[in-house]
């Protein structure tokens, strides 16, 4: 039993506990999963942001590689008759016997034509795709089959078609310029006569593209670079003249083969940089269909916002939990201190001061309860009064039944008292008379 009544104890709660539990841990659930969801939405926010941005890069850059290909044909169809000529030239007039070839000076027989020396070179390319005999010095020796399988399926065609070719404006892998190219088998078929032709023109249109691309990160604070990567087996940069190192060259490769998007964070420096890859299929182009462009962006700002954005819901969520449990306990005080009061009334009342009163104040349940409970009191007092006066009446009958009924029991015991005597009496009387019959018989017997 006295068990029972400790674990009673043990679970005795207060208005206080039971606000705190039935109002603040909703607040708390509420605030949290509002905030979480504000969190998370806010997140998903600046997601769908970055590859709205992305997106609306990649769309610009294909509309720009459009716009360059339209132009650059445009300036093609002025350059392929020309190139077509000097080709036929250097074919049909100066190549028709090939044994010195590989050794003749391009550079006096461009002069000997009137080949522009500053913008056209010309190269010879054998069998196996060397350049054996060239006016651009620094693509002698160079393999041309090396340049990936596109260029060297390019170059076994003409091998096997045997006319002239005229190729698209294309980036040269040695100095990142926009170069013609046009391609012709000897009359042996043993060498290409390949012409590259650089066009002030399509250098502006190249540069044109350059300054897009660099203005696309100056003009968004996250995006640090944009990329253009051509040619799926050798990959290389169009905007930066720098070296790929394996490990770049390996992904864009990648990209290039699965044809899918694909992204990298990585730590440079403190800050958390975003690399994301997007392919893209180029149109109305023969050597380079297609190409990979890189856009890095640092987006240590938006982890900032983020971070700070949770550490704003965290104050918020303080602030209003700690501004609830005072409101409860200041509400608390209002409901539970005339309920105390009433206690301490009840507590009065059980130990018989029925002239308690409950104080009645407010418009409120309480108030209600106190006026009700002040009735019931008076109901009570007036019972309590009545029934005392009925005991009281109730007395007196008794007490003077028992006066009574000790005045019948001393009436009777008085005459009890004088029975006794006169059975006394009555017993010597018939003592004597006995004594004299049985004198008188003895007496009798005697005669």
């Amino acid at each position: 039993m006295v068990m029972k009544v400790r674990k009673k104890r043990k679970m005795k709660t207060t208005i206080f506990r039971q606000l705190i539990l039935n109002v603040i841990i909703p607040v708390v659930v509420a605030l949290l999963v509002l905030g979480g969801l504000n969190y998370f939405n806010t997140q998903n926010l600046l997601v769908d942001s970055n590859h709205d941005k992305n997106e609306i890069i990649t769309e610009e850059l294909l509309h720009i590689l459009e716009f360059q290909d339209v132009a650059l044909e445009v300036l093609e169809s002025s350059l392929d008759g020309e190139m077509a000529n000097y080709s036929s030239q250097l074919i049909n007039e100066h190549f028709n016997e090939v044994q010195n070839i590989e050794s003749i000076d391009l550079d006096s027989l461009r002069r000997l034509i009137g080949i522009n020396h500053q913008n056209v070179d010309i190269y010879v390319i054998n069998r196996n795709g060397i350049v054996v005999n060239t006016t651009f010095e620094r693509d002698l020796n160079l393999n041309f089959f090396s340049f990936g399988d596109e260029h060297k399926n390019l170059l076994l065609h003409v091998f096997d078609e045997e006319k002239f070719v005229s190729e698209r404006f294309a980036i040269e892998a040695t100095t990142k310029r926009l170069k013609k190219y046009t391609y012709q088998p000897t009359l042996n078929g043993k060498y290409i006569i390949e012409l590259g032709v650089y066009s002030e023109q399509a250098d502006e249109i190249i540069n044109f593209i350059k300054n897009t691309l660099n203005g696309i990160s100056k003009e968004q604070e996250s995006i640090q670079s944009v990329e253009l990567y051509i040619g799926a087996d050798n990959p290389f940069s169009l905007t930066e003249n720098i070296d790929l190192s394996e490990n770049q060259k390996k992904v864009v490769i990648d990209i290039f083969k699965s044809k899918n998007d694909t992204s990298f964070i990585s730590d440079h420096s403190g800050s958390m940089l975003n690399y994301d890859y997007f392919y893209m299929v180029r149109k109305n182009t023969d050597l380079y269909s297609d190409a990979v462009i890189k856009i890095t962006s640092d987006r240590s700002s938006q982890r900032t916002y983020l971070r700070n954005e949770l550490i704003k819901l965290l104050i918020v969520f303080g602030i209003t939990i700690i501004a609830v449990i005072f409101l409860i306990y200041r509400k608390t005080r209002v409901i539970t201190s005339p309920i105390k009061r009433l206690v301490t009334h009840v507590n009065k009342i059980a130990g018989g001061k029925f002239d308690e009163r409950a104080q009645v104040e407010g418009n409120n349940e309480i108030t209600k309860l106190s006026e009700h409970f002040n009735y019931m009191l008076e109901e009570i007092q007036k019972y309590y009064n009545e029934l005392e006066e009925k005991v009281r009446e109730r007395t007196q009958e008794v007490v003077q039944q028992k006066e009574e009924i000790e005045a019948q029991r001393d009436n009777l015991a008085e005459k009890n008292e004088h029975l006794e005597i006169a059975y006394q009496k009555i017993e010597e009387q018939n003592k004597h008379i006995t004594d004299s019959i049985i004198y008188a018989k003895r007496i009798q017997t005697a005669i």
